[in-house]
C-alpha cells in the first residue's frame, strides 16, 4: 500500500481556532466581571485573571474593556431582537403585539445567567450605548415594520413613526429597570399593562 502524505500542517487555521477560544473565555469571563462588579469597578485584569488568558492576548483583541463591554452589549440587543420577533409573529393586532414583544424582551433577560445582574449594574452605560447603535436601529425598523403592518401607523409622519417605535422599545427598558429592583415582579401582567398603556393611554389603563 503506498505511502499516503499527510495534509499539510495548516498553522494560519490554529492560530484562527486559538484566538476564537480565547476571545470566547475571555467574553465569558468578561461578562461575569461586568456582572458582579460593573464596567466601572472591573479592570482588565480582573478579567484577564478570570478567563486565564493573557493580557497581551485581551490587548490584542479588545484594546479596552469598554471595547469588550460594547460587544457584549452589541451581542445582547441582538439577541433580544430575535427573541422579540419570534415572539410577535402572527399577532393580529398591536397590543397583542406589544405585549409578547415586552413579555419576550424581559424573561429573555432575566433567564440569561447573570442577565438581570448585567443590566442592573451598567444601567446608565446601556442607556448611553443604546439607541446609537446598529442594532438597536434595525429593532426600531422592525418595530415600525410590524406596527405599520397592522395599520396603526397610517396617519402618522416618518419621523413620528420613528419616535413611536423609539418611545415603545424605550418604555419595555425602563420598565426592566423597575422590575430588576424587585426580582419577584409579575412579568406577564406587566407586559400586558405597558402594551395597554401604550395603545389606549392612561384612561385605558384604569381598567
Amino acid at each position: 500500500m503506498p505511502n499516503q502524505r499527510k495534509a499539510p500542517y495548516n498553522l494560519s487555521e490554529k492560530r484562527e481556532m486559538t484566538r476564537a477560544q480565547n476571545m470566547e473565555k475571555i467574553e465569558a469571563a468578561a461578562w461575569k466581571v461586568f456582572s458582579t462588579l460593573g464596567l466601572d469597578g472591573a479592570t482588565v485584569r480582573d478579567i484577564v485573571n478570570e478567563s486565564e488568558v493573557s493580557a497581551g492576548s485581551f490587548y490584542n483583541y479588545y484594546r479596552t474593556k469598554e471595547a469588550l463591554f460594547d460587544k457584549l452589549v452589541a451581542e445582547l440587543i441582538e439577541r433580544i431582537r430575535h427573541e422579540i420577533a419570534v415572539a410577535r409573529e402572527g399577532a393580529g393586532d398591536i397590543e397583542t403585539m406589544l405585549g409578547k414583544g415586552y413579555a419576550a424582551f424581559m424573561n429573555m433577560l432575566l433567564s440569561v445567567p447573570g442577565g438581570a445582574e448585567f443590566f442592573e449594574r451598567n444601567q446608565h452605560h446601556i442607556r448611553s450605548r443604546l439607541f446609537g447603535s446598529a442594532q438597536i436601529r434595525a429593532l426600531l425598523a422592525d418595530i415600525e415594520m410590524d406596527v405599520a403592518q397592522l395599520g396603526a401607523l397610517d396617519r402618522l409622519s416618518e419621523s413620528e413613526r420613528k419616535l413611536l417605535a423609539s418611545i415603545m422599545f424605550a418604555t419595555g427598558t425602563e420598565a426592566i429597570f423597575g422590575a430588576l429592583k424587585t426580582r419577584d415582579a409579575d412579568i406577564a401582567g406587566l407586559a400586558r399593562f405597558l402594551a395597554r398603556l401604550m395603545t389606549q393611554g392612561i384612561a385605558g389603563c384604569r381598567d
